[in-house]
């Protein structure tokens, strides 16, 4: 086994995994920061009502 660097040494364990999952931002209401729920072929907020379109990606 050859030996370890001093530098490898200093660096340590790597660090554990994030445990949260990351979800996208466009998946969160930019009124009331809720998560938007999918309805066909929209992206809505059940708390606030904001809605956005399919039409509204392209």
């Amino acid at each position: 086994m050859p030996p370890i660097s001093a530098s490898e040494a200093a660096a340590g364990p790597p660090p554990p995994a994030c445990p949260i999952a990351t979800e996208h931002h466009s998946r969160f209401c930019p009124t009331c920061s809720s998560r938007l729920e999918d309805s066909r072929c929209k992206l809505i907020c059940r708390t606030c009502g904001y809605f956005l379109s399919c039409a509204d990606f392209y």
